[in-house]
Parts: C-alpha cells; structure tokens; sequence
C-alpha cells in the first residue's frame, strides 16, 4: 500500500497553518451536517457569504470540503476555503495553508499527476494483455502480426486482411464524449496485408459542444493521449525499422577477407547484421575494424550554435553493434547498444540493463517537455492579452 501527499511553500501570510489544522478534523465532520440543515431560518454568514456553510453566530469560516479518497475510503487529499477569526482567507490543502498563487501551481502539478496515473493504468492494462493468455480463436491474428488484435471481421474475406491494433481514443469515461461512446480523436494501428503499416484515425464526426470544466477535462485527457500518439509513433518506426532491417539483413551470411598483415579470416554474420562489409575486403582492415551494426530509425531536430543559423541533426539514433575483436573494451566484444544522443556524440556501449536505465532517463526528460508545453501556451496567451491590451491603450 502507498501514501500520497500533497506538500506545499508557506508564505507569510499563512501563520495561521497549525491553528486551521486543528480545526480540520471537527469542521469536516460538521460542515457536511450543516449542509443537510434546512438554512432557512438560521442566518447565513455575513463575512463570507459566497462561500462560507458556518451559519448562525461564528467566529472560523469554513467552505465546502472537496476531498479525494482511496478504495479504502481514507482521505488522500482535500481541499477547501478557511478563515479563522482575525485571519485572512486561505485555502486549506491537506495539512498546509496555500495562497491563491501556490494553490494555481499546485493544481497544475496534480493534473500532470492525474495524466501520470492515467498513463500507469495504461501501462498495468499493457502489461496484464501481455501476461493473460489471448483466445487464440478470436483474439490472435492468423498472420502473426504482432500489433494486431485478430478480429475475425478482418480476416474474413481471403484475398484481403486487414490488421488493426487496440483503438486509443480520449474520453471514453468522461460525460464530454457524449454519444461518442469509444471517445474522441481515436486511432489505432493499421496495415492491410503486408502493405507498410500506419496510423488510422477514426473520424466519427463533429466533436460534442464542451463547457468549461469539460474543456479542463479534454486539456488534462489530451496530455495523456499525446503520450499515447507519441508511443504509438515510436511503434510504427520500430515496426518500419525492422520490416528494413529484416530485408537487409542475410542470417547466417558467410564472408572471407584478408587483413592488412595478409592473414584470411572468415567471418559469420549475426542474423540481425545490415553491414554491407564491402570496405572490409580491400587488404587494408585490422580485424579490430571489423563489425557488425543494424542501424534503428533516425530522427532529427533543428539547433544552432549563432543567432539564426539553424541546422537539422539527427536525434537519439541508436544501433545495435558487435566488434568480436576490438581492443577498446570487452563490452565492445559483445553485441551492446550506442545511441548516438546528437550528430557524432554517442552513449557508451550498453547492456540491456544499462539502456532500460538510459531509456528511463529520456522518459524522464520528455516528462519535463511535455510539462513545459502548458506553461508555453499560458505564457503565449497572456503575452498576447498584454500586446492587446497595450495596442488598445495607444490607439486610445
């Protein structure tokens, strides 16, 4: 079982933070029964009319409690308004006092919290697909495609098949989608035959009119489903990349050379070896020259080393690699991973230990550039409010 908590900066003004957690216990058991009271003939608050549920004669305001609680029903996180006697208001958040500004952050960094748990349920459904045992009946494509889910319909027709992976779609489990029932900006998967694979989308129609708090929900659900989109980009590069590699490649492929000392080697090639070795039978190789590669897909991005002068490099390129007589290292020796980070920069030879923790580290890092992407657009908007409202003010 784990513990969540929500922790916070105190500012100045929130001296008060001991004394509203004393009062947390008793006024979250009574506020609920004070809801339930007929409000009628008791006087509402006068200080806090708008938000307060203390009626009658009070000194401590309190408003409505919104809390989070587990399966087990204990409380994870709450929430709420607090004004005790001589005080300034503040929101109560857990067992801190939290400003307007913090609290904004704080609820930025929930969401990003809240799309980090929704990716974990994705992964854990991964996960339990690839342990349970499919139906190989129903569920399992008579072509041994490996993303497809075999339906039947698919497959009916002999002269053509198509294969379709799992639909990923936003919204399904939210009021939004409306009578889009599978969700909304839907895609999976798709390949007819052995036609290269792709990315289909499923149109549906015009989006629901959304209100505000649903516009909120889409935001947060977008997040989630770009993560998704950006995973199942990667998947169709990896499936592109071994339809390539799978073509070039020659599994057991046999070849003679002479070195430069004049010694004739014969050399097997692994089944995964996309290396040509034409340089390598002119005379002039040391056997440490030697080796194999298979090269995965290559991205690239733009950077620049001046103002304005741009220049696109590749991005995160990674091959797979032996060289069985290098004298460097005997990871060299083995086959190992290099991912070449930018143009020319490589990681050192990994295991599939040490690139799983590589791995880790980029997700990592993509976390903090999809993080960065909301406050990119808040930032954008409200520099454009304060050109507008600027412009408006010298036209004035």
């Amino acid at each position: 079982m784990c513990t969540i908590a929500a922790t916070t900066t105190d500012s100045d003004g929130n001296s008060d933070s001991a004394a509203s957690t004393s009062h947390l216990a008793d006024a979250s058991a009574a506020t609920p029964a004070d809801a339930g009271r007929d409000l009628g003939d008791r006087q509402l608050c006068t200080i806090h009319p708008d938000w307060c549920t203390q009626t009658g004669d009070h000194d401590d305001h309190f408003g409505v409690l919104h809390a989070v609680t587990g399966n087990d029903g204990r409380e994870l996180l709450n929430a709420w308004l607090i004004d005790l006697s001589g005080s300034q208001p503040v929101i109560g958040l857990g067992e801190t006092d939290t400003d307007a500004a913090e609290a904004r952050v704080k609820a930025t960094e929930l969401r990003r919290f809240a799309d980090k748990l929704e990716i974990l349920a994705d992964k854990m459904d991964g996960s339990i697909s690839h342990e349970q045992p499919r139906d190989t009946d129903s569920t399992t494509c008579p072509d041994g495609v490996s993303f497809c889910t075999g339906d039947p319909i698919d497959h009916e027709d002999p002269r053509e098949h198509i294969h379709h992976g799992p639909l990923i779609a936003m919204g399904a489990h939210r009021p939004y989608a409306g009578r889009h029932r599978n969700g909304i900006m839907a895609f999976h998967l798709s390949q007819v035959n052995d036609e290269t694979p792709g990315l289909e989308f499923e149109a549906g129609g015009g989006w629901p009119t959304l209100d505000l708090e649903e516009v909120d929900d889409l935001i947060s659900d977008m997040s989630a489903h770009l993560a998704k989109l950006q995973a199942a980009r990667t998947q169709i590069a990896g499936l592109l990349s071994r339809r390539t590699s799978e073509a070039a490649a020659t599994p057991g492929r046999v070849w003679t050379y002479n070195d430069m000392y004049g010694t004739r080697h014969t050399v097997t090639c692994p089944s995964w070896c996309t290396t040509a070795h034409t340089l390598d039978t002119d005379g002039k190789r040391h056997p440490a020259d030697v080796y194999h590669q298979l090269y995965g897909a290559v991205a690239y991005a733009e950077y620049t080393e001046g103002y304005e002068d741009y220049r696109s490099w590749q991005l995160l390129s990674a091959h797979l690699a032996v060289s069985p007589d290098s004298p460097v290292s005997p990871a060299y020796r083995v086959p190992h991973v290099l991912v070449e980070v930018a143009a020319d920069m490589y990681t050192r030879p990994m295991d599939p230990d040490q690139l799983a923790e590589f791995i880790e580290t980029v997700a990592g890092q993509l976390e903090e550039l999809r993080a960065m992407h909301p406050r990119l657009t808040t930032a954008r908007a409200e520099w454009a409010a304060r050109t507008a409202t600027t412009t408006n003010a010298e036209v004035a």
